[in-house]
Protein backbone atom coordinates (compact mmCIF):
# COMPACT_ATOMS: atom_id res chain seq x y z
CA UNK A 1 0.00 0.00 0.00
CA UNK A 2 1.63 3.39 -0.92
CA UNK A 3 2.04 6.04 2.12
CA UNK A 4 3.58 8.63 0.50
CA UNK A 5 5.39 9.15 -2.80
CA UNK A 6 8.16 12.11 -3.93
CA UNK A 7 10.35 13.02 -7.21
CA UNK A 8 13.13 15.38 -7.56
CA UNK A 9 13.03 18.37 -9.19
CA UNK A 10 13.08 17.47 -12.95
CA UNK A 11 11.39 14.00 -11.87
CA UNK A 12 13.88 11.60 -13.42
CA UNK A 13 13.99 10.41 -10.04
CA UNK A 14 10.53 9.19 -8.26
CA UNK A 15 9.64 7.37 -5.43
CA UNK A 16 7.28 5.21 -3.42
CA UNK A 17 7.47 4.54 0.72
CA UNK A 18 5.26 1.51 1.47
CA UNK A 19 6.00 2.64 5.29
CA UNK A 20 4.77 5.55 7.21
CA UNK A 21 7.67 7.71 8.52
CA UNK A 22 9.40 6.35 11.74
CA UNK A 23 9.92 9.99 13.01
CA UNK A 24 10.51 13.18 11.32
CA UNK A 25 13.51 15.07 12.42
CA UNK A 26 14.29 19.41 11.56
CA UNK A 27 18.10 19.15 11.79
CA UNK A 28 20.55 22.24 11.92
CA UNK A 29 24.03 20.62 11.46
CA UNK A 30 26.80 22.10 9.31
CA UNK A 31 26.21 18.93 7.15
CA UNK A 32 22.49 19.15 6.41
CA UNK A 33 22.61 22.64 6.02
CA UNK A 34 25.58 22.59 3.14
CA UNK A 35 23.32 19.60 1.41
CA UNK A 36 20.28 21.25 1.39
CA UNK A 37 21.77 24.73 0.95
CA UNK A 38 19.18 26.01 3.86
CA UNK A 39 19.45 26.26 7.17
CA UNK A 40 18.57 23.40 7.87
CA UNK A 41 16.88 20.31 6.68
CA UNK A 42 13.81 17.76 7.26
CA UNK A 43 13.78 14.26 6.88
CA UNK A 44 11.52 11.59 7.14
CA UNK A 45 13.10 8.35 8.45
CA UNK A 46 11.74 4.79 6.83
CA UNK A 47 12.34 1.21 6.39
CA UNK A 48 14.44 1.26 3.54
CA UNK A 49 12.99 -2.05 2.36
CA UNK A 50 9.88 0.02 2.46
CA UNK A 51 10.82 2.24 -0.02
CA UNK A 52 11.14 1.75 -3.98
CA UNK A 53 13.03 4.49 -6.14
CA UNK A 54 13.28 4.49 -9.74
CA UNK A 55 15.93 6.76 -11.88
CA UNK A 56 19.38 6.79 -11.23
CA UNK A 57 20.72 8.84 -8.45
CA UNK A 58 24.65 9.58 -7.57
CA UNK A 59 25.60 9.03 -4.42
CA UNK A 60 28.60 10.68 -1.97
CA UNK A 61 29.83 9.67 1.05
CA UNK A 62 31.37 10.82 4.29
CA UNK A 63 31.70 10.55 7.64
CA UNK A 64 29.78 12.14 10.72
CA UNK A 65 31.10 13.79 13.70
CA UNK A 66 29.96 10.70 15.50
CA UNK A 67 32.44 8.04 13.18
CA UNK A 68 29.46 6.87 10.87
CA UNK A 69 29.53 6.83 7.10
CA UNK A 70 26.67 9.02 5.64
CA UNK A 71 26.00 8.57 2.00
CA UNK A 72 23.44 11.15 0.77
CA UNK A 73 21.87 10.66 -2.34
CA UNK A 74 21.21 12.92 -5.61
CA UNK A 75 19.29 12.70 -9.09
CA UNK A 76 21.89 12.30 -11.49
CA UNK A 77 20.11 15.20 -13.86
CA UNK A 78 18.90 18.05 -11.27
CA UNK A 79 21.25 17.52 -8.73
CA UNK A 80 18.41 17.57 -6.24
CA UNK A 81 19.56 15.59 -3.02
CA UNK A 82 16.61 12.56 -2.42
CA UNK A 83 18.25 10.22 0.06
CA UNK A 84 19.79 9.48 3.26
CA UNK A 85 21.86 6.70 4.58
CA UNK A 86 23.65 6.53 7.83
CA UNK A 87 25.75 3.52 8.22
CA UNK A 88 24.76 2.58 12.21
CA UNK A 89 20.94 2.47 11.13
CA UNK A 90 20.12 -0.56 9.80
CA UNK A 91 17.54 -0.78 7.05
CA UNK A 92 16.38 3.13 7.65
CA UNK A 93 16.69 5.85 4.84
CA UNK A 94 16.20 9.39 5.42
CA UNK A 95 14.10 11.13 2.16
CA UNK A 96 14.33 15.02 2.33
CA UNK A 97 11.08 16.45 3.01
CA UNK A 98 11.00 19.02 0.18
CA UNK A 99 11.02 16.03 -2.44
CA UNK A 100 7.69 14.49 -0.41
CA UNK A 101 4.08 14.88 -2.86
CA UNK A 102 1.98 14.62 0.23
CA UNK A 103 3.25 17.70 2.54
CA UNK A 104 0.72 17.44 5.16
CA UNK A 105 2.68 14.16 5.66
CA UNK A 106 5.14 16.36 6.98
CA UNK A 107 5.44 16.62 10.78
CA UNK A 108 8.53 16.53 12.73
CA UNK A 109 9.15 15.56 16.44
CA UNK A 110 11.96 17.26 17.14
CA UNK A 111 14.63 20.16 15.82
CA UNK A 112 18.69 18.31 16.22
CA UNK A 113 21.82 20.05 16.88
CA UNK A 114 20.28 23.26 17.82
CA UNK A 115 24.39 24.40 19.05
CA UNK A 116 25.13 24.69 15.47
CA UNK A 117 21.79 25.74 14.17
CA UNK A 118 21.69 29.38 12.44
CA UNK A 119 20.89 32.11 15.20
CA UNK A 120 17.94 33.65 12.83
CA UNK A 121 16.52 30.65 11.93
CA UNK A 122 12.36 30.57 13.51
CA UNK A 123 12.25 27.19 15.78
CA UNK A 124 8.92 26.03 16.54
CA UNK A 125 8.95 26.52 20.30
CA UNK A 126 6.65 23.32 20.67
CA UNK A 127 8.92 20.59 19.07
CA UNK A 128 11.48 19.15 21.53
CA UNK A 129 15.23 20.46 20.90
CA UNK A 130 18.62 18.82 21.07
CA UNK A 131 21.87 19.85 21.35
CA UNK A 132 22.86 16.99 19.69
CA UNK A 133 21.75 13.20 18.10
CA UNK A 134 20.08 11.69 20.96
CA UNK A 135 21.17 8.21 21.38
Amino acid sequence: MLVFSGKCLCGKVTYESHAEPITIFNCHCEDCRRATGSVFGTNLFVPEDKVEILGEVSSYSHFSDSGSTMTKKFCNNCGSLLFGKNSAKINVISIRAGTVDQIELIKPVINLFMDSRVPTTSINKDLKQASRMPS
